[in-house]
C-alpha cells in the first residue's frame, strides 16, 4: 500500500485513472459507485532499445524475429527488413514494451479491477468513485440473507481495517474522484471467526451476498445516489459473494483463484515460454477454452468456462474437501500436460494400448484403452456393453478383438458398426468440456474408487504414490505428480487454512 493511501483519508492517488466519471458539478457530491476490487499493476508502453551484432548473417527482418515476443509491439530496425547483413554487422532495434507505470514519486503504480465474489479471511479493497470537494463518504458492508432464513452476519458486518476491527468506512472527500481502503473479510477475534464459519457450514451452498449502504456528511453540498436506497451492489446479478470458508471445502473455485493457482504452478515449474498457453495444443482440443494468444489473465470468459464445469464436476462426483481436490488438480495438471492437452496426439501407440490410436489418452484424466471408453459411455448412456465385453472376452483381450472374435458379444449389441461409433464418441472425451471433466470425476470415483480412498488418506508423497497408482496403475512421471500436488497443497494453504484435515 503506498503512503498516500495509509492515510486517514484514504485517498488514492490523485494520477489514479478514474473510469466513466463525468467532471465535478459544484455543491454537488455525487456517489457515483462502490465496488469490491482488487489492485492490479497499471500498465504503460515504453520505448526500448538495442544494438544487436549477427554472429554469422541473415537478413535484418531475422534478427527483428529475435525481438518478438509477449508484451512487446512496434519493433523496428534501422535497416530495411531485406538488407543482408555480413558477420559482426550491427543493426540497431527499437521497440515499445509494456511495463508497469509509476507515480511521480518513482513508486509502482496499480489499478482497482472490480471482484464479483471472494473468501472469509481474504483481503480485498473497497472502491468508491465519488465525485466532490468536501464532506466525507461513510461505506457500510451488510449482508443481503436472499432465501436464507436468518443472516450468518450481525449487519452491519464487522471487518479489520489492519489490525483493528471496525464496521465502517469513512473517505474523506476531496476532489480526488476515486478513493480505496484494504480491508480483510473477518472480525478480529478467533472465536468469533470460528462461530461465523460455523454458521456458514449450516448453509447449504456455504456462503453470503454482501453490498454496500453510503452516506455523505460534515459537508454543506448535495448528496446524490444512484438511487434513494444509497445501496450498492444490491440489485440481482450484482451482490459480492463471499463464501464461508477459509479454505475450498464444501465451496467454488472461483475465477480469479483459478486464474492464480494456473500461474502459481506455471512459475514454480518455470513454464516461462508458454506461461499463458492453456489448453491450445493436440490434434482435438476444447476450442471454448484454448487460449492461444493474450495472457490468461486477459481470457476471463473462457477460464470461467473451464472453472465452471471443473466446479460442477466437483459437485457432482463428491470432491468437496481440500486433500481431494488438491489431489485431483496436481494429478490434472500432469496428465494433461500443464494445462495444455485433451488429447495425447500420437500417431502411434504403444501395443498395450487396447484398441490402439483411435483409444490414446483423452480428457482432463486423459481416459486410454477401449475398454475405459466402453465403461464411460455405458455410464452416460445407460447400457451394459462393457458388462457383455467382461463377460464375453477371452483374458485381457481388447474389446475390439472381442468384438471380432466372440459371437456371443456381437449377439448382444457388441458389433463391428458399434465398435466404430465408439471411436467417434470417444472423440467428445477431448473435444466437450463436459465430457472431459465428467470422465475424470466418474474414473476418479465410480469407477476407480481406489483412487478417491487414496485421496482421503492425505497429501505425503506416499499418497500421491497411491493415487497415482490407483488412476494408471504405475508411477508414471511420479516426481512430477509430487511436485504439482505439493504446489496445489501449498497454494489452497492448506496447513494453515483447511478445516478440514
Amino acid at each position: 500500500m503506498s503512503d498516500e493511501q495509509q492515510k486517514d483519508d484514504y485517498s488514492v492517488n490523485p494520477n489514479q485513472k478514474a473510469y466513466d466519471i463525468p467532471h465535478q458539478v459544484d455543491h454537488e457530491v455525487n456517489v457515483v459507485k462502490i465496488y469490491f476490487a482488487k489492485q492490479v499493476p497499471k500498465m504503460t508502453w515504453e520505448t526500448k532499445e538495442e544494438t544487436y551484432t549477427v554472429k554469422s548473417g541473415g537478413l535484418v527482418s531475422d534478427v527483428k524475429k529475435k525481438y518478438e515476443k509477449k508484451g512487446r509491439r512496434n519493433i523496428k530496425a534501422d535497416k530495411e527488413d531485406s538488407i543482408k547483413l555480413t558477420a559482426k554487422e550491427s543493426v540497431k532495434i527499437t521497440w515499445e514494451e509494456e511495463v508497469q507505470a509509476k507515480k511521480t514519486d518513482g513508486s509502482p503504480d496499480f489499478d482497482f479491477e472490480r471482484i464479483n465474489s471472494s473468501t472469509i479471511k481474504k483481503k480485498v479493497w473497497v472502491v468508491a468513485e465519488c465525485q466532490g470537494t468536501s464532506g466525507k463518504l461513510s461505506v457500510e458492508i451488510h449482508e443481503n440473507k436472499l432465501k436464507n432464513t436468518e443472516n450468518v452476519y450481525e449487519n452491519p458486518v464487522k471487518f479489520l481495517d489492519g489490525e483493528e476491527e471496525k464496521s465502517k468506512i469513512e473517505f474523506t472527500i476531496n476532489g480526488t474522484l476515486v478513493y480505496a481502503k484494504e480491508i480483510t473479510l473477518r472480525p478480529k477475534s478467533d472465536e468469533d471467526l470460528k462461530k461465523l464459519i460455523e454458521k456458514f457450514a449450516k448453509r447449504e451452498d456455504v456462503n453470503a451476498f454482501l453490498y454496500f449502504k453510503a452516506e455523505v456528511k460534515e459537508t454543506q453540498d448535495t448528496a446524490i445516489f444512484p438511487d434513494d436506497t444509497h445501496e450498492f451492489l444490491n440489485k440481482d446479478n450484482e451482490r459480492f459473494e463471499i463464501a464461508g470458508t477459509p479454505c475450498y471445502c464444501n465451496r467454488d473455485i472461483t475465477v480469479d483463484e483459478m486464474i492464480d493457482l494456473i500461474y502459481h504452478l506455471r512459475d514454480k515449474q518455470n513454464y516461462k515460454s508458454k506461461r499463458d498457453s492453456f489448453f491450445n495444443s493436440g490434434k482435438e482440443k476444447i476450442t471454448a477454452i484454448s487460449i492461444t494468444s493474450g495472457k490468461i489473465s486477459e481470457n476471463r470468459d473462457k477460464i470461467k468456462l473451464f472453472t465452471d464445469e471443473m466446479n460442477t464436476m466437483f459437485k457432482k462426483f463428491k470432491i468437496k474437501t481440500c486433500k481431494r481436490k488438491i489431489h485431483f488438480l496436481g494429478q490434472m495438471y500432469l496428465e494433461t500436460i500443464s494445462f495444455t492437452y485433451t488429447y495425447e496426439s500420437r500417431d502411434s501407440v504403444p501395443d498395450n494400448y487396447k484398441g490402439g490410436v483411435a483409444f490414446q489418452g483423452r480428457g482432463m484424466k486423459q481416459i486410454t484403452h477401449d475398454y475405459n471408453y466402453l465403461a464411460y459411455y455405458d455410464y452416460v448412456n445407460n447400457t451394459t456393453h462393457y458388462d457383455t465385453y467382461i463377460a464375453s472376452r477371452s483374458g485381457y483381450e481388447s474389446v475390439g478383438e472381442c468384438v471380432k472374435n466372440r459371437p456371443k458379444a456381437r449377439e448382444k449389441g457388441l458389433t463391428e458398426a458399434f465398435y466404430e461409433d465408439l471411436k467417434t464418441y470417444a472423440k467428445n472425451i477431448s473435444e466437450n468440456l463436459f465430457h472431459a471433466f465428467n470422465s475424470a470425476g466418474w474414473y476418479s470415483t465410480i469407477y476407480k474408487t481406489a483412487t478417491i480412498k487414496a485421496m482421503d488418506n492425505g497429501l505425503e508423497d506416499s499418497d500421491v504414490e497411491k493415487v497415482t497408482t490407483a488412476i494408471n496403475g504405475g508411477q508414471t512421471n511420479i516426481a512430477e505428480r509430487k511436485n504439482y500436488t505439493k504446489w496445489t497443497k501449498e497454494f489452497f494453504k492448506y496447513d494453515t487454512e483447511c478445516v478440514n484435515k
